[in-house]
């Protein structure tokens, strides 16, 4: 039993730098960060859409505030 752990251990290091050891570990390493990623963007998706869209209403309230200002300081140089 001890000798074949042993000649089982021995094959591995042996093969080690086998491509048919390195190529699925790369795959397997590549599949991994991508869906990684993916899943990332997908979980990351609906809280960008929310800041979004609070960005956009802070700047269409900006917006309207300058344009009232810019109104009100019309209408007092008109009076004077």
């Amino acid at each position: 039993m001890k000798t074949a752990i042993i000649l089982t251990f021995v094959l591995c290091l042996m093969t080690s730098g086998c491509s048919l050891v390195t190529v699925p570990v790369k795959t397997a390493g590549s599949i991994v960060t991508t869906t990684v990623s993916t899943t990332g963007k997908v979980v990351a998706a609906p809280f960008n859409a929310v800041g979004r869209s609070r960005d956009s209403k802070k700047e269409k309230e900006a917006e309207k505030r300058a344009a009232e200002e810019e109104q009100a300081a019309k209408a007092a140089s008109a009076n004077q």
